[in-house]
């Protein structure tokens, strides 16, 4: 090992800490964004993957920055992707949801995109080829993560990618792009056949996506009320379950259309189901569930369509329609 590579080392074991902290930091920061940017959805749908901040081995760094022709003037500070995040999402539409919570977080970080597969598309319409979005976000002063400080301008790359387009990377990356195996005219042949059938499916996926997001509007709306109220009542963190897109899916074709503008007046002028749904949500699943507050408000509203054909038990309903002073027969 050479001089320049034994230093080069020593520097990074030493900064190491500071850059898996950074790693952490912005992986939570970017999460917390992007988890209020999808709810009701859950932030684990949304992303396909862990997000896990991951750092370059040291055999890694050492290629890159001596061996790899990268030509660098100081391949310390050269080298952007010491420490990596990884994004990935279904369909390349959910790409902008990262990318706005990546460049809406200024106090943390500055933010530089490095690459945009859908502008290299655009210049090699012809070219079916490796596809990822990347941003470098660059640490600012003042930042810490537990017990450590963060010195300002530390990189971190962000790859932002498509469940296939992931699929496709990790099948063929290490081979076609880098030089561990000698891609053959065939391979190269095969996977642009592949990032060809990924772009359709992508497209077809994306029409289908756009078709069950009109169809199912009007529950997205109420779900997401509802939740927004529940948590603001029990303090938990709305989620999705098979029984609140039960409760929704059967009582949003009961709720008058003024529902979502009227269920904070409802609530107020009957503080009393605020307080025993909190209570009740203590030890009762049915009361944890968001879509409780639209079965209050639909039995409130018509008692007799909201008893007709309910998902809910005869005493589950009996509870609720004494709750509002009224008997279930």
């Amino acid at each position: 090992m050479t001089h320049d590579e034994q230093k080069f080392l020593s520097r990074w074991r030493n900064e190491q800490p500071i850059y898996q902290a950074w790693g952490n930091f912005v992986a939570e920061q970017l999460s917390e964004a992007i988890k209020g940017k999808v709810m009701p959805t859950q932030l684990e749908l949304f992303l396909r993957m862990p997000v896990i901040p991951r750092l370059k081995t040291e055999d890694s760094l050492i290629q890159k920055a001596f061996y790899r022709l990268k030509n660098y003037t100081d391949p310390y500070a050269g080298i952007e992707d010491k420490v990596g995040l990884r994004f990935v999402v279904l369909l390349s539409e959910d790409i902008k949801t990262i990318e706005d919570a990546i460049l809406h977080n200024p106090q943390f970080w500055s933010a530089q995109k490095a690459r945009d597969f859908q502008e290299e598309r655009a210049e090699r319409p012809f070219v079916f080829d490796y596809q990822s979005v990347h941003y470098i976000t660059y640490s600012k002063l003042g930042n810490r993560y537990g017990e450590t400080a963060i010195p300002e301008g530390i990189p971190c790359e962000i790859q932002i990618r498509t469940l296939m387009q992931h699929a496709y990377s990790e099948l063929t990356h290490d081979t076609i792009y880098k030089p561990t195996v000698a891609a053959t005219p065939e391979m190269k042949r095969a996977v642009a056949k592949s990032m060809a059938l990924i772009e359709a499916t992508d497209d077809y996926f994306s029409q289908v996506a756009n078709v069950l997001s009109k169809a199912t509007a009007s529950y997205r709306k109420i779900a997401a009320v509802v939740a927004e109220q529940h948590e603001a009542i029990t303090g938990l963190s709305s989620s999705l379950s098979p029984l609140n897109s039960l409760l929704i899916d059967h009582y949003k074709d009961i709720a008058p259309e003024n529902f979502i503008s009227d269920l904070q007046p409802f609530l107020d002028n009957k503080q009393f189901i605020s307080n025993r749904v909190k209570v009740r949500s203590m030890e009762s699943t049915l009361y944890r569930v968001p879509a409780i507050l639209l079965v209050y408000f639909c039995v409130a509203h018509s008692p007799a369509m909201a008893k007709h054909n309910s998902p809910l038990s005869d005493d589950e309903l009996e509870i609720i329609y004494a709750d509002l002073g009224m008997g279930l027969n």
